[in-house]
């Protein structure tokens, strides 16, 4: 979710060919020397610089010991308002041509990092021989969150069944690129933006395309969505996070996503005393700490 930075700091823009977004930039903070980039992706309504912590987490890998890495900032199509057009199939090509970018610079090592629905993206881009992309080298998924649980908490299930109804009428209708009328939306629907059917569905049903992290997906569905992930993966939800249900552990869904995932790393734990979007200064130091902890086994 957006947040504003409330002191200046210092980018390097990167122009680079991308699919889906005209006049494409990556923003780079920290030493542009580094051999390494950590390339940042946000969630629903974020883009560049909308998320508090990254200046921190850059400072932190800009001065950390035995490591060389940046922060690269993408905007992708479904940046700020574009997410209800877009999906993360396009997400995935768009974050694909600025891995190609980083490496084609010079870059050794490319790690994504999401926040939000940023992870779905991470998940997503896991799926190398669905999309034939860019590897990287490693993952970090912060604040991991169900989207329909988190409309449900937000609305009520019934609202959440009524877009799910209106959404797959429009898609059978041959609809699913159509916006989803103001009119049909349930009162406290948090988003403003135009959505299409197909997106709207997709963050909204059970089994959508969005869907990787709801608590009650079964230890099948679970297997399979995890399965994917073939390299080191960093697991970090914030410890209180406003957008989980009170009713949902998500220490214990850490776990079990952990007991599906390999790669998954033994660093992987909430953040303490943390918001959605890692606020608190004492929990943005946990994080850079633990994002740096974190890399540093990539170089073993």
């Amino acid at each position: 979710m957006v947040a504003s930075q409330d002191t200046a700091f210092t980018v390097k823009a990167h122009p680079y060919a991308s699919p889906g977004v005209k006049s494409a930039h990556l923003y780079e903070l920290g030493a542009s020397s580094a051999r390494n980039a950590l390339l940042f992706v946000g969630g629903l309504m974020d883009g560049p610089h909308t998320v508090p912590y990254v200046p921190k987490l850059a400072a932190e890998l800009e001065f950390a010991a035995g490591l060389s890495y940046s922060v690269v900032e993408i905007r992708i199509r479904s940046s700020f308002s574009g997410f209800g057009w877009g999906s993360l199939t396009e997400d995935v090509e768009d974050i694909s041509a600025a891995v190609k970018y980083l490496r084609g610079i010079g870059k050794e090592k490319v790690v994504l990092m999401g926040h939000s629905t940023g992870c779905q993206d991470c998940m997503e881009y896991s799926k190398y021989d669905k999309h034939g992309n860019e590897p990287v080298d490693g993952f970090v998924i912060q604040a991991p969150v169900s989207d329909r649980e988190a409309l449900v908490y937000a609305l009520s299930q019934e609202d959440v069944e009524g877009l799910v109804s209106k959404s797959n009428a429009m898609i059978r209708a041959g609809q699913k690129d159509d916006v989803v009328p103001k009119s049909s939306l349930p009162a406290g629907f948090p988003f403003e933006c135009p959505v299409t059917a197909y997106r709207l569905h997709s963050l909204c049903a059970p089994g959508g395309d969005d869907d990787f992290f709801s608590s009650d997906l079964s230890d099948d569905q679970v297997a399979v969505i995890w399965s994917s992930v073939k390299q080191p993966i960093l697991i970090l939800p914030s410890g209180e996070d406003e957008y989980v249900p009170p009713t949902i552990s998500a220490e214990k869904l850490v776990a079990k996503w952990r007991s599906h995932c390999p790669t998954a790393s033994d660093l992987s734990a909430l953040i303490p005393g943390s918001n959605h979007n890692v606020a608190p200064s004492s929990s943005q130091q946990w994080l850079s700490e633990r994002v740096v902890s974190f890399l540093k086994t990539l170089e073993k």
